[in-house]
């Protein structure tokens, strides 16, 4: 079982941003949030994790007492064991070495939240972070040893050039990082400065194309459309969901996945702690089966006659094989690479993944 955690609290809101978060939070809503987490908890047996992600929202805006408190109710509802996977998302000016120490005692994967290494790029985003703290961050992580750290960088930012985010790839790169996620900057509805931040698709295009080149002297590699790591070091939580994998999501926003339905919990902390009943996504299993189909063709490796097995009621291979032919027909047959035992999207294919979907779905 894959669990995730939102803590949706910010300190403030960026302007590319359209998750749910709450800024500027009271004290309360912290305590608020944490009780209705352990009723929920210790309301049934779990099953024992296999990773544990603690997404947001800024989970680390919680002060070292309520991380602390956090920490513990997850290792006794939990009982991760040595082998869990356990992520945090953390950025750079919530950080300190008091909660460093606390994280990598609890937690073995750390995810930064850095978008530019430019503060005037920042700036553009909407980005609440000085240079100085950013290098703070960075300089506890690797004093902390973390086996598995990211950066998140954005790329086709407003008045940023190719060489400002090739420089951004080198220094993450170079700042020791295992695995780096690369994101083209897509406002989202409801975000902020959505008017505002409007990416040439174009450059963006031509960006994503060139990032394996820009990192191959590093040895990243490219394993989903927009993660990067080195050898053995991918993502397995996110590996896990794209792959169908059952996930329990706690928390406003949160998303969980049982095998065959899909549902999402009220994106508004007061109706999560009020008891909203959760948002449902109920459709057929022939459906559903597409849609993991999909979502996992994503990835570099794709699916092969043994992982489309593992997949909850998966049907078989032969028809995951002609769906695919079918697919590469009503698009381009540049776009997939298929044989008996293995099918996956070309680079072209990864680039155009969103037209893909629609015709396998």
């Amino acid at each position: 079982m894959n669990y995730y955690f939102h803590i949706p609290f910010c300190r403030s809101k960026c302007g590319y941003c359209a998750f749910y978060s709450e800024p500027s939070p009271e004290p309360g809503m912290f305590d608020a949030y944490l009780d209705k987490l352990e009723r929920e908890l210790d309301a049934a047996p779990l099953p024992p994790p296999d990773t544990v992600y603690l997404g947001g929202g800024t989970p680390t805006l919680f002060d070292p007492a309520r991380l602390e408190r956090l920490f513990r109710l997850i290792r006794q509802k939990l009982a991760p064991k040595a082998g869990t996977e356990i992520s945090i998302e953390a950025n750079p000016e919530t950080l300190d070495r008091g909660k460093i120490r606390l994280i990598r005692d609890f937690a073995n994967r750390i995810s930064l939240g850095v978008q530019s290494f430019s503060a005037e790029h920042r700036r553009t985003l909407g980005r609440d972070c000085t240079q100085r703290a950013l290098q703070y961050a960075i300089d506890l992580i690797r004093e902390a040893k973390f086996p598995e750290w990211n950066i998140d960088l954005i790329y086709a930012i407003p008045g940023a050039t190719r060489r400002d985010f090739f420089n951004d790839l080198a220094t993450a790169a170079r700042a020791g990082a295992t695995h780096i996620s690369c994101y083209s900057l897509t406002p989202e509805e409801g975000a902020r400065l959505c008017d505002r931040l409007q990416p040439d698709e174009e450059e963006a295009a031509t960006l994503w194309e060139a990032i394996p080149q820009q990192l191959a002297p590093w040895e990243f590699r490219r394993y989903e459309i927009s993660n990067y790591a080195l050898p053995g070091h991918e993502c397995r939580h996110n590996v896990n969901v794209w792959r169908g994998g059952l996930l329990c999501g706690f928390g406003p926003a949160a998303a969980s996945f049982d095998g065959a339905l899909r549902y999402a919990q009220a994106a508004s902390l007061t109706e999560w702690l009020a008891g909203a009943p959760p948002e449902l996504d109920e459709i057929p299993g022939a459906a559903r089966l597409n849609e993991i189909f999909a979502v996992n063709l994503r990835t570099a490796s794709g699916w092969t006659p043994h992982l489309w097995s593992r997949v909850p009621g998966a049907d078989g291979w032969e028809a995951r094989l002609r769906l695919a032919r079918s697919a590469a027909k009503e698009t381009s047959p540049e776009f997939f690479d298929i044989s008996p035992g293995r099918i996956t999207l070309s680079s072209s294919g990864l680039l155009f993944w969103n037209t893909i979907a629609e015709v396998l779905l």
